[in-house]
């Protein structure tokens, strides 16, 4: 999709939902937009009647960047996600308590045993010091081949922000040991 035919969509959509994903035009033959845009619902359509590819900022839609981030994860959209059962003991240095959410699509890369799993992809892990949730992670993919610079990272434990940003060297180096980066046991437990 060229960016003048994005342009006017994007602003559209910014002014009217605060943010957003924005739908391919079809006839642009973008599949890997295509691919992305599939897993949104549309919001709604234009004055004329038409979709303009608007789409509803879907749950699964993680943002990024630290203020973001303080604003969505308290809403619990993620709850919905396939989940651990419960709060355990984490198994690596975050902390006391943990408990993993894992988006749909990731959901099922690790369930195909894939190697590399798509962009899109996303992880919240809520992080316990006994029954009281104190803070986040997350991961979310933003690019394919890169290895742990091909993941934003994101990790707040109450006034303390450990990680925001893509590649970083804190998460990567434990994360390394799992498949494209994921940790987390499967089946989820």
């Amino acid at each position: 999709m060229t960016l003048s035919r994005l342009a006017p969509r994007a602003a559209a959509c910014l002014l009217s939902l605060g943010a957003c994903a924005v739908a391919p035009d079809p006839s642009d033959g973008d599949e890997a937009s295509s691919s992305a845009a599939a897993s949104s619902s549309a919001a709604g359509s234009s004055e004329d009647g038409s979709d303009e590819g608007v789409l509803d900022p879907a749950p699964e839609v993680v943002p990024q960047g630290d203020a973001a981030l303080q604003q969505w994860l308290p809403r619990g959209l993620y709850r919905d996600w396939p989940a651990e059962s419960g709060v355990h003991a984490s198994a690596g240095p975050h902390g006391g308590g943990v408990r993993t959410f894992v988006d749909p699509s990731l959901f099922e890369s690790l369930q195909a045993g894939n190697d590399e799993h798509p962009v899109g992809a996303a992880l919240v892990k809520e992080l316990y010091s006994g029954d009281e949730r104190i803070g986040w992670a997350v991961m979310l993919k933003i690019e394919q081949g890169l290895g742990g610079d091909g993941w934003y990272w994101y990790e707040r434990s109450r006034s303390s922000l450990y990680a925001d940003g893509p590649g970083e060297a804190l998460c990567t180096g434990c994360h390394s040991a799992g498949v494209d980066f994921v940790r987390t046991p499967f089946p989820l437990q």
